[in-house]
């Protein structure tokens, strides 16, 4: 569905990505992991039309694409869920899912009932009913996310990039995520996944792409690696100890609280 080829950009002093290659198919949850530095915001900053590449291609369906800007990425059916939420607070959920994009009777005219109506399916679908007429600021940051997600489908969106987004989520809160990405990825929808935390990738992944200092090092399948062989790859050395074990003398408490 989506191929990247030979992506390259350049800023004064750093070559951010150096001829990097992507494919995701129709349906499938590929994981990209790096570094930090190693490139992958601004690869897909150029997927999203944010950012213009100094060199390669995007083609969608085997086509060269034209990705100008985020409107351009859009028609073709391309949404970025960034980690910072791109909600309107004080609007309602159907106002959201549908921000710029607003059905009408009439010029000027919204049509506010089959927003709501179409807002709510779209939700229903996600396994996440809500109350479309509630202002988004009531709602949890899970609840916010599966926002974001519902007006990339009222995009209609076919190549769905989510960009950290369990950081601020509870275990509970991630599974109802997972659930949903995987109703997509049944759908058809192609799931581009940044994460840098091991059990998601082997969680949620069918496939993984690993990016160090803006280059290309690898994809394989999920069953073909291991967290050890992913660090090892990203950080192009081997690290015995991922989480030393910390040492320290007991020592006289510098403050004490009782009955707060």
């Amino acid at each position: 569905l989506l191929q990247m080829r030979g992506i390259c950009k350049r800023y004064p002093g750093v070559v951010a990505l150096d001829r990097v290659d992507l494919d995701v198919a129709a349906g499938d949850v590929l994981v990209l992991m790096g570094e930090n530095g190693a490139g992958k915001s601004t690869l897909m900053k150029v997927l999203a039309g944010a950012v213009r590449p100094d060199a390669g291609e995007v083609l969608i369906d085997g086509r060269p694409a034209r990705i100008t800007d985020p409107q351009a990425a859009r028609r073709l059916g391309i949404s970025v869920i960034y980690q910072e939420l791109t909600l309107v607070p004080h609007l309602s959920v159907a106002e959201n899912v549908f921000l710029g994009k607003a059905p009408r009777v009439a010029p000027g005219l919204v049509h506010w009932s089959r927003m709501r109506e179409d807002a709510a399916q779209l939700l229903r679908g996600l396994g996440t009913p809500l109350d479309v007429r509630a202002p988004v600021a009531r709602l949890g940051i899970a609840q916010q996310q599966m926002v974001e997600v519902a007006r990339a489908l009222a995009d209609e969106a076919r190549v769905l990039v989510m960009d950290e987004p369990t950081s601020a989520l509870s275990a509970a809160e991630v599974d109802q995520l997972f659930a949903a990405i995987e109703r997509l990825a049944g759908r058809g929808v192609a799931i581009v996944y940044i994460s840098h935390r091991m059990d998601e990738v082997f969680r949620i992944g069918q496939r993984v792409t690993v990016l160090r200092d803006g280059r290309h090092v690898a994809t394989m399948g999920i069953g073909e690696t291991s967290p050890g062989h992913l660090v090892r790859l990203m950080a192009d050395r081997e690290i015995a100890e991922q989480y030393p074990p910390r040492r320290a003398q007991p020592r006289e408490p510098a403050l004490e609280v009782e009955g707060l």
